[in-house]
């Protein structure tokens, strides 16, 4: 191996950590108030129903919500989220509307898309 080749292979095996790093522990957003934590659960399980498909199913891609805005803070809006005991749905209120932003990874690691979720508006 020359001195170029031995360059790059360094320089691509940095990216691919750096990659690993942003994936796995930077992206997944982290809320701030219980709010947020209720909007996420929210998001979470919108997502869970709605994109399905023989990638989803095979544990191909994966899902991260990695940022929640509130984009307005009059009204409130409607939404399901995990009861204290984490185990079931309830159906609740929040005030404000959220917009979550949820990425998609190709095998876990790789970014290939991004949804916008908003909370329902009442």
């Amino acid at each position: 191996m020359n001195k170029k080749e031995k360059i790059l292979l360094t320089v691509t095996l940095l990216m691919v950590a750096l990659l690993f790093v942003k994936s796995f522990l930077l992206d997944e957003v982290k809320p701030k108030t219980e709010d947020e934590l209720r909007f996420k659960q929210f998001v979470e399980k919108a997502v869970d129903e709605n994109m399905g498909g023989f990638l989803k199913r095979n544990s191909i891609v994966k899902y991260r919500i990695v940022s929640i805005e509130q984009i307005s803070q009059e009204g409130v809006s409607r939404i399901q989220y995990l009861d204290e005991q984490g185990k079931e749905y309830i159906e609740g209120t929040i005030r404000g509307q959220y917009r979550a932003k949820v990425r998609v990874y190709f095998l876990h690691l790789i970014p290939y898309r991004e949804i916008k979720v908003l909370s329902r508006e009442k």
